[in-house]
C-alpha cells in the first residue's frame, strides 16, 4: 500500500493557501489606502515588504546564510531569486494595479499547470498523462471564460490576464530552480536570500518611486507591510519546506487551494468588485480542473 501524506502536510499547504489568499485583496486595497501609485512605488512597497520576510526567516534557518551563499550554485540562486520574487512579483503588482484581485486569485491558480508542463524539462519528470492534458484543456477553457465576463471592478481585464498569467509561470518556474537547489541546501536559507535579494532588487527596479513612497509612509503602511512580510516568510517558509521533502507534481495538486482561499477572501473584503457569471462559470471549470488535477496525481504519488 502506498505511504498516505501525514495530516501535517495537509495542515501546511491550508496555511500556505489561507495566507496567499489574503494577499490578494490586502495588496488591492493597499494601493488605495496608502496612495500607492505608480511602477516605482509597488516596487518598493513589494520590495521592502520581501525584505523583511526575508530577515524574519533568518533565526530559523538550519544552516548559514553566508555558507549557503558561497556553496550554493551562484546560478541556481539567482534562477530562485529571479523567478520566486523578482519577476513573479513585478508581474503580480501590476496585475493587481490594472484588474482585480478576484480573477487575479483564479488565475494564479494556474501556476499548477505551469509546473505540470515545465517539470518534465528541468526536472525529468514523466510527461502529462492523456488524462492530464484533458484537464489542461478544460482549464484553458475555464480561463478564457473568466476573462470574458469577470465582472465589475475588474479594470483592464486583457493586461491583468497576461500578468497575473506571466506571474504564476515566473513562480512555477522559480520553485522548480528551488526544488533543484534545496537537496543540497536548506530550503530555509535558500528561501531566506531569495526573499531578501529580490526585494532589494525590486527596491532598485523601483528607484523612481522611493521619494513619493516614503513620503507617504505612515503607521497604516507600516502594519500592512509587516503582516504582508509575516505572510511571505510564513507561507514561503512553509512550502519551500514541502517542496524540499514532496515531489513538484505532488505538491502541484494542491495548489487549487490557493485560487479558492483568494477567490473567497478577495469576494468577502473588496466591496468595489463583483463575481460576474464568467468568474462563475470560468472558475468552476479552473478549480473543477484542478481538483481533477490533484486526483489524477494522487492516483500516481
Amino acid at each position: 500500500m502506498k505511504p498516505k501524506l501525514p495530516v501535517s502536510f495537509f495542515v501546511q499547504v491550508l496555511i500556505c493557501a489561507a495566507l496567499w489568499g489574503s494577499a490578494f485583496p490586502v495588496i488591492k486595497l493597499s494601493y488605495e489606502t496608502l496612495a500607492i501609485e505608480g511602477f516605482g512605488e509597488r516596487m518598493v512597497f513589494a520590495g521592502v515588504r520581501f525584505m523583511i520576510a526575508g530577515l524574519l526567516i533568518v533565526p530559523f534557518c538550519r544552516s548559514s546564510i553566508v555558507n549557503t551563499m558561497r556553496s550554493a550554485p551562484k546560478g541556481l540562486l539567482l534562477w530562485v531569486v529571479l523567478g520566486q520574487t523578482v519577476l513573479q512579483y513585478v508581474f503580480f503588482y501590476y496585475a493587481l494595479s490594472v484588474s482585480s484581485g478576484t480573477l487575479g486569485a483564479l488565475l494564479v491558480g494556474g501556476g499548477s499547470f505551469w509546473w505540470m508542463l515545465l517539470a518534465p524539462f528541468f526536472l525529468k519528470t514523466p510527461m502529462p498523462t492523456r488524462s492530464q492534458w484533458t484537464v489542461i484543456a478544460v482549464c484553458t477553457v475555464g480561463i478564457v471564460i473568466a476573462v470574458w465576463a469577470p465582472g465589475a471592478g475588474s479594470g483592464n481585464v486583457g493586461l491583468g490576464s497576461a500578468a497575473f498569467l506571466l506571474a504564476s509561470l515566473a513562480g512555477a518556474w522559480g520553485a522548480i530552480g528551488l526544488k533543484k537547489v534545496s537537496t543540497r541546501h536548506g530550503s530555509r536559507a535558500v528561501t531566506a536570500i531569495s526573499l531578501f535579494a529580490g526585494g532589494a532588487l525590486l527596491t532598485v527596479l523601483g528607484a523612481n518611486g522611493w521619494n513619493g513612497f516614503w513620503s507617504d509612509l505612515g503607521t497604516d503602511a507600516i502594519w500592512i507591510m509587516l503582516y504582508l512580510a509575516f505572510l511571505s516568510a510564513t507561507a514561503f517558509t512553509l512550502w519551500n519546506r514541502l517542496i524540499e521533502r514532496y515531489s513538484v507534481t505532488v505538491l502541484s495538486a494542491y495548489r487549487f487551494l490557493i485560487p479558492l482561499c483568494g477567490v473567497i477572501e478577495s469576494s468577502l473584503l473588496i466591496e468595489d468588485e463583483s463575481i460576474g457569471i464568467g468568474i462563475v462559470v470560468g472558475g468552476s471549470l479552473i478549480l473543477g480542473s484542478l481538483w481533477a488535477m490533484s486526483r489524477l496525481e494522487a492516483r500516481k504519488a
